[in-house]
């Protein structure tokens, strides 16, 4: 064994270290190292070749209010200097504020909360809470979604490519359609269609045992990695009304959709709906530190003072990520942040539609706030994908990937490799008009890229 503390760390060795070393996430391992980052400011970042680069995803919708905002990492520096982490069986003064802070911000009697250290831990301990809470195993989770790549997240993640290597497991399963208005499974047009989805999950619950054996259903509110669809203004409402007459519980995954990202607090807030049982990651810490919650309505809380809480972690409610919550979410109240991720949402997706009529790469454009996709087809008129499904996990010609490849020559990063055919474009919520003016026509050059595979 060499000297722990002389460990060689020139450039050579740390792409070597990145090659031979590291698992790098849903990826077949690289042959070289990826680019390296060696700062960040606001909504760019700077890599080891010293060239400045836009962050026009939030480091993949996490990091809401820019990169190393002083008063977080002041914040951070603070906590760690009195108490770093201790055992969660014990208080902690930043735990017991976040608690409350979340009940706050939260929509209806929202209020109990379980602190873990991200997305996938939140979406586990809803599904966990969810069974015990019912006493019912089978849960419903919609296609094109994404909740994690742990063991129950990534079960419930139906339609996503990545989780095909996965035995499925953690919950008994029944997957339900989207309200994916642009390619409807049901072949219908909205708002002719009467909510066929919804009506739809109404018969598969009566058909799966009712009350008697379905606990819940999981949704993205607007879907993220797998599409950015945008339900239509009915759809939760509706959804609502299904589970409260089923007595299901709604688990609204908010990871990606909270915290401003669409121009309100919660997506959720859009239709005044309240779930039964939030999650949250990403922009409740903004990344800079693992963070994630779980967040339960008061009638679901108070069970658990008579019945045993199955479920707990190590670094539940970590000080240190705690304390940085707690000076990240008042953040998007001083500055204004939801307000400006509204206002500067409606103009990125007004760009955005420019670029549809530009390019015939680009089928359909949806969004909410400062979350806007970009659907990729072969054709318009058709709706032809411009790849398949499995694209993202089998080698060969893949033109979103190669559109992310050019995003990155000319100096961008946008989640333009994530599963399906949709870009998506999630920049952090202290934009400008003018930086998405900027990040809108690097935009514009990648997606030549992708047009060179679409049919006249």
């Amino acid at each position: 064994m060499i000297d722990l503390k002389k460990i060689p760390s020139e450039k050579t060795d740390l792409d070597n270290y990145e090659v031979e070393n590291i698992f790098h996430s849903w990826s077949y391992q690289p042959a070289q190292a990826p680019l390296r980052v060696e700062s960040a400011k606001g909504i760019r970042f700077t890599t080891a070749d010293g060239r400045e680069r836009l962050d026009f995803s939030s480091c993949f919708v996490s990091h809401n209010i820019g990169h190393q905002d002083p008063r977080v990492i002041k914040a951070i520096c603070q906590q760690a200097q009195t108490l770093a982490s201790f055992a969660p069986s014990l208080s902690t003064r930043p735990r017991s504020l976040l608690g409350k802070m979340l009940e706050e911000i939260t929509p209806g009697d929202l209020s109990r909360t379980f602190i873990s250290l991200g997305g996938t831990e939140a979406n586990e301990a809803a599904v966990k809470i969810c069974h015990q809470f019912t006493g019912r195993r089978k849960m419903l989770a919609r296609y094109r979604s994404y909740h994690g790549g742990t063991a129950t997240a990534m079960s419930l993640s139906s339609g996503d490519a990545r989780g095909w290597a996965q035995v499925l497991g953690g919950t008994d399963l029944i997957t339900v359609p989207q309200p994916y208005c642009y390619r409807c499974m049901f072949g219908q047009t909205y708002p002719a269609c009467d909510l066929r989805c919804v009506k739809y999950v109404d018969e598969v619950v009566e058909l799966e045992g009712g009350s008697e054996k379905v606990a819940g259903i999981i949704c993205e509110p607007v879907t993220g990695a797998n599409g950015i669809i945008v339900p239509p203004p009915e759809y939760f409402p509706e959804l609502r009304k299904v589970c409260d007459k089923w007595e299901i519980l709604m688990i609204a995954d908010e990871v990606m959709s909270g915290f401003g990202r669409t121009g309100k607090w919660f997506a959720m807030d859009h239709w005044d709906v309240v779930p039964d049982i939030m999650t949250m990651a990403k922009g409740i810490s903004c990344g800079y530190l693992p963070l994630g919650a779980t967040v339960v309505r008061k009638y679901i809380g108070d069970r658990f003072k008579d019945q045993f809480f199955a479920h707990g972690a190590t670094y539940a409610g970590h000080a240190l990520g705690c304390a940085a919550a707690l000076a990240v979410i008042p953040i998007y109240q001083e500055d204004l942040l939801i307000e400006n991720s509204e206002k500067m949402g409606k103009y990125l997706l007004g760009k955005a539609l420019e670029l549809q009529e530009k390019h015939p790469c680009v089928g359909d454009v949806r969004g909410l706030g400062l979350f806007v996709g970009l659907e990729l087809v072969k054709n318009k008129k058709t709706r032809e994908p411009i790849m398949p499904v499995a694209a993202k996990i089998r080698q060969g010609t893949n033109p979103k990937l190669q559109v992310a490849q050019k995003l990155g020559e000319l100096g961008m990063m946008a989640m333009a490799a994530n599963p399906g055919n949709v870009i998506a474009m999630a920049p952090p919520l202290i934009i400008t008009r003018d930086e998405i003016d900027e990040g809108i026509a690097i935009m514009d050059e990648a997606l030549k890229e992708a047009d060179k595979h679409t049919e006249s």
